[in-house]
């Protein structure tokens, strides 16, 4: 299975995207770089959970990570944020000479515990876009579970001011597939008005969670969860303020 994680900037699509190549648990890299008037080429890695105990299509083990990471570093990659691109996109802040980005979705409270050790032990950062009721849930009820938990915003608020790790929005409420909408897709028997009105709504309940949660941090780049973009959804998105969004396309 080769998975895509896309970056799109507004209508920009300023920079192309490396495939990774999954094979059983294992990750294997062909990565490429180039610069150009219209932009560069990065890498940037999809994980989700980081589990010893489990296995399964979006759960791989520390020690896998790590040995990806170690694979990274000897490639002689250095990692950034989506701010550091965005920075580079709009204001041709300097990058360094080859970047790649890491993220995990979805916010699982076992990144915070395998993880982020691991970015601490090689100098690295990631981006993590967390699903806004999942953290509330576990913030209410204040579990802290490996195996199937989410991080809560105390959490967030500690990996903000650790400085190893970015959050972004992954909605607040549409990490799901039911009643014929995929994430955050518009169904097409529904009114663009009223997919307006429900995704405005929900992007921005997080954004102001996140905002209020985090001494006014509020993410710069919205995640659509399964990649599930939609024509309809990238003027929304651009409209809501982000400077970058990211999707993501499976296939064999």
């Amino acid at each position: 299975m080769i998975n895509f994680k896309v970056f799109k900037l507004n209508y920009k699509i300023t920079l192309v995207v490396i495939s990774i190549i999954i094979v059983s648990v294992c990750f294997a890299y062909s990565f490429s770089f180039a610069k150009s008037e219209d932009g560069i080429k990065l890498p940037i890695i999809m994980y989700h959970s980081v589990l010893k105990s489990k296995s399964g299509n979006y759960i791989v083990h520390p020690d896998t990570l790590e040995n990806d990471l170690k694979y990274i570093q000897s490639k002689g990659y250095s990692t950034i944020t989506m701010t550091d691109l965005i920075g580079y996109v709009y204001n041709d802040y300097p990058l360094p000479e080859k970047p790649i980005i890491i993220t995990f979705d979805d916010g699982y409270y076992n990144n915070l515990s395998y993880a982020v050790p691991l970015l601490h032990k090689y100098n690295m950062k990631a981006v993590i876009s967390i699903v806004g009721q999942y953290t509330d849930n576990f913030s209410e009820v204040d579990e802290a579970n490996l195996n199937y938990g989410h991080l809560r915003w105390k959490d967030i608020n500690e990996l903000i001011t650790d400085g190893c790790i970015e959050f972004q929005n992954h909605t607040y409420n549409f990490h799901s597939i039911k009643n014929d909408r995929k994430g955050c897709k518009k169904i097409s028997s529904e009114s663009l008005d009223r997919y307006t009105t429900l995704l405005t709504n929900d992007i921005t309940k997080l954004q102001n969670e996140f905002k209020e949660n985090c001494n006014g941090y509020i993410p710069n780049t919205f995640t659509y969860p399964f990649g599930a973009i939609s024509k309809e959804s990238i003027l929304i998105i651009k409209s809501l303020g982000f400077k970058a969004s990211l999707s993501c396309t499976s296939r064999s």
